[in-house]
């Protein structure tokens, strides 16, 4: 297992998916690649201008982003962290044909509300993928 890709929102599941990854990877010699996506919400009646939300969102995720990035380093496990747009779980599945061999996601995401709007990513996830997917509760 070379190198494994995991799904992080800020979530304490998600957390908890790279605390896992970690530990995979530190026993394997992986490479760790932390992805958050921004989801594209301008298909929305919202009432509020979609450029500052998915800027929300972005500016968040840069943040747990940098904080997995230091966990990463202070581990001592090779990885990267990535933001992309679009609908999480396809975004996903897409990025993850990129060589990994792993998706780690934690079994529940951020909010309920985006759960709500998008679906569970989880679930899509780990319906499309290709590769194995370790949900982590």
């Amino acid at each position: 297992m070379q190198k494994i890709l995991v799904c992080f929102d800020g979530s304490e599941w998600s957390k908890k998916a790279l605390n896992e990854a970690i530990k995979l990877a530190q026993k394997f010699g992986s490479q760790i690649t932390v992805i958050s996506v921004v989801p594209k919400v301008c298909f929305l009646e919202i009432g509020v201008d979609c450029a500052t939300v998915e800027g929300i969102f972005k500016a968040e995720f840069e943040g747990n982003l940098k904080k997995a990035q230091e966990i990463l380093n202070e581990k001592g496990v090779k990885g990267e962290t990535i933001i992309l747009e679009g609908s999480p779980a396809d975004v996903i599945v897409d990025y993850a044909k990129n060589g990994y061999d792993l998706i780690v996601i934690g079994s529940k995401g951020k909010d309920a509300t985006e759960r709500t709007l998008f679906g569970s990513v989880t679930q899509k996830v780990a319906a499309n993928a290709t590769q194995s997917v370790l949900i982590i509760r």
